[in-house]
């Protein structure tokens, strides 16, 4: 409310608690009310493992979800299922006490009974077609729910076993119906992975967000020092105790190789743990997100007091847009796991070097230092001068990406149209690529696959040429013959 009455304290208060109550929308959308004008609205770009599942706890997301009048009640009833195993994985890689297993354990003795006991007429009871007892059916179906949802059904092997991963996009998206997606409010699952990760790109690619409301609203992502984020992402992908954090590192890089030899970026090459940060919030080099703030500095910016302490430590800080700056006050941390060491224990000079070659870019752009000061035994790993050519084509992260030097906002729709026309593009080149890949001969779909490679690359040139004229205030363009 208090944040209402920030964003529109013209209201009367009778209709602020209105909208407070009744108009507000799921992650990313944490403002969004037909009420109230775009440039009034909040939408959160979540990078995984930097914090934003607590902004979504602390605006109360799944339960307005659920309040939605316009969802089906079977809708609703995988929305709550979405939720509760989304919660469920937070707490554990393998979950063993869940409500999925004890239902099944239930089940489970109950027909061991019927069997060991011979309790007529249920032990009796059997399927026509196949002639299997119901005893003996529920038996089974009980032990696959449960090794299904413990085992199968989890971060580490849906994120990092490619036919897995991709028989999940596929069933979520088909067999299901998308029953488990919720495209106004940019949250649930479909073929596209966790909608709630996808990019600031692919959200205007895949029609999610539009170039108006992105051009409009207020938008905001949360990134977070790449070494302390990766100890997080081992911590929620690796395959338990016994997989160490070298170990994990080497695999993560294999599983990383087609973002980084062919810059894949859709989600059924690379899941969305595996993407930098910069790919999140940037475009092309251009900062496509309105405000970045670190993960570092919510300690301070969920109190007011604190809040002046960060512009101390960061002047820039004092350029974020008052709506960001409220909804970060109060925001708990609440999905962090305990650990039995600090994050830079983890590292030794292999591990560290890993994590700089495969995430390098995400240091340059959003300021992070490439020494890991807590552990001076460590060397920091030495950029490449092709390392620092790349990064020059990069905007450094700002807090207010829209605003210009004389304090009024700048437009960014030819941007947003460009982008949002480039990546829809390439997701139908992709498909075309995943269909030549299962049907015809291996010749065509390679001479396929190349043409969309060059028409992609091509694409891409031209946008990125069309968006350096509009920097440079050039007012030429590709000729049509270029297009």
């Amino acid at each position: 409310e208090n944040l209402i009455r920030g964003e529109l304290g013209t209201l009367p208060n009778k209709r602020i608690l209105q909208i407070s109550k009744t108009k507000f929308i799921a992650m990313p959308w944490l403002i969004k009310s037909k009420d109230i004008p775009l440039e009034g609205h909040l939408f959160f770009v979540h990078v995984p493992r930097c914090g934003g599942t607590s902004l979504m706890q602390h605006f109360n997301i799944p339960e307005k979800v659920l309040q939605q009048n316009d969802r089906s009640f079977l809708g609703k009833l995988f929305m709550r299922y979405f939720f509760h195993r989304y919660r469920t994985l937070e707490k554990a890689n393998f979950p063993i006490a869940t409500r999925e297993n004890a239902i099944c354990l239930s089940i489970i003795t109950l027909s061991l009974l019927i069997q060991l006991l011979d309790i007529t007429p249920f032990s009796q009871w059997t399927i026509p077609l196949f002639q299997i007892p119901f005893p003996t059916l529920f038996l089974s179906t009980a032990l696959f729910t449960s090794l299904f949802t413990t085992f199968v059904a989890t971060a580490p092997i849906i994120g990092r076993i490619t036919p897995i991963h991709r028989w999940y996009l596929w069933f979520v998206q088909y067999p299901l119906f998308r029953v488990m997606e919720s495209i106004p409010w940019c949250t649930g699952t479909n073929k596209h992975g966790y909608i709630m990760h996808l990019t600031a790109p692919k959200l205007l690619g895949y029609g999610y967000v539009t170039p108006e409301q992105m051009d409009n609203i207020c938008s905001l992502a949360i990134v977070r020092n790449p070494y302390s984020r990766m100890v997080s992402i081992y911590g929620y992908n690796r395959f338990g105790e016994m997989e160490d954090f070298k170990t994990f590192m080497r695999r993560w890089k294999k599983l990383m190789k087609p973002y980084l030899e062919d810059g894949e970026k859709e989600e059924w090459y690379t899941p969305c743990h595996l993407l930098p940060q910069f790919e999140y919030t940037h475009y092309n080099g251009k900062q496509l997100v309105q405000s970045v703030v670190k993960q570092e500095e919510l300690k301070y910016l969920k109190t007011r007091d604190g809040a002046e302490e960060a512009i101390k430590l960061d002047n820039s800080v004092s350029d974020l847009p008052k709506i960001v700056r409220e909804a970060l006050l109060g925001m708990p941390h609440t999905n962090k796991r305990a650990t039995s060491k600090k994050w830079y224990d983890y590292y030794d000079q292999e591990t560290l070097n890993l994590t700089y070659d495969m995430y390098k870019l995400d240091f340059d752009v959003f300021g992070y230092e490439i020494e890991m000061k807590q552990r001076p035994d460590l060397k920091p790993p030495r950029p490449s001068r092709r390392d620092d050519m790349q990064a020059m084509k990069f905007d450094r992260f700002s807090r207010d990406s829209f605003m210009s030097r004389d304090g009024k906002r700048m437009s960014q729709a030819s941007i947003f149209n460009s982008v949002r026309d480039s990546v829809k593009l390439n997701e139908v080149l992709t498909s075309m690529n995943n269909d030549n890949n299962n049907v015809g001969s291996i010749g065509a779909s390679l001479r396929r696959s190349a043409v969309a490679g060059r028409t992609s690359h091509l694409l891409r040139s031209v946008v990125e040429r069309e968006e350096t004229s509009e920097s440079f205030g050039d007012s030429s363009h590709p000729s049509k013959k270029d297009d």
